[in-house]
Parts: structure tokens; sequence; C-alpha cells
């Protein structure tokens, strides 16, 4: 049984470091994207709340002025 831990001791301690490193920075970009996913979805709503509803935007249209 020890033979199988130190049988390639330093090449399971990079192996090791590696895969944190990589499920650190996997797990960085999929927070990073449900961020932005988030404040994309946010800034819509708030566009949306400022905009007037479509029946009022028709009501609005109604003369046309000319430039003299």
């Amino acid at each position: 049984m020890k033979n199988w831990i130190v049988n390639n001791f330093w090449i399971k301690i990079v192996s090791l470091l590696l895969a944190v490193v990589t499920w650190f920075y996997v797990n960085g970009e999929l927070y990073k994207d449900r961020l932005s996913r988030e404040f994309y979805e946010s800034s819509l709503r708030e566009h949306a709340e400022k905009e007037p509803p479509v029946e009022q935007k028709q009501m609005n249209r109604g003369y046309i002025m000319e430039k003299k």
C-alpha cells in the first residue's frame, strides 16, 4: 500500500495541483457568466419598466408637424 502512494509521488502532486487550479478557473468562469447573465436580465427589466406600454406609444402618434 505504501508503494502505491510513494510511486511517482511528484507526478501525483503536480497532477493534483493542476486539477485544483483547473477547478478554480472553471468555477470562476461559470461565476462570471452567471453574473453577466443576471446583469443583462436586470438591465432588460429596467429598460422595460422605463418604456411606456405599446398602447400608449400608439396613442401618442398623432399629428405630423412639418418644419417650415
